[in-house]
């Protein structure tokens, strides 16, 4: 197994290429550097992305108004829509058997009130 002529050999080459085992040398550790980079990378997204949604419920349900962007039944595009406490109690009214438990949240552009 251990033939020391062979060794004798490689540590030869190796003195006489000195720029090519420098070489060699450098771009294998550049290459485990950027390995160990990209493999540190995708943990940092993959608990970005985890802490993101690991708030979020599964039986949840959330509406949000926007403007639209058609116009219905005579009525113009760009209108802003808005829901009051009024189409709260309806929904809850309406869904009442369903719905175990229930809350408004409110914001306004971005900011919590």
């Amino acid at each position: 197994m251990f033939n020391i002529e062979r060794w004798q050999e490689i540590f030869e080459t190796i003195r006489k290429n000195k720029l090519r085992t420098f070489l060699t040398s450098l771009s294998v550790a550049s290459g485990i550097f950027i390995l160990v980079i990209l493999l540190g990378f995708s943990s940092g997204i993959q608990n970005g992305v985890k802490s993101q949604f690991e708030s979020d419920a599964t039986n949840r349900i959330q509406v949000s108004t926007r403007v639209t962007t058609k116009g219905f039944k005579g009525l113009n595009p760009g209108r802003r829509l808005q829901m009051t406490n009024k189409d709260y109690e309806n929904l809850n009214q309406k869904y009442e058997d369903q719905i175990e438990y229930k809350t408004s949240y409110i914001t306004h552009g971005g900011v919590d009130r």
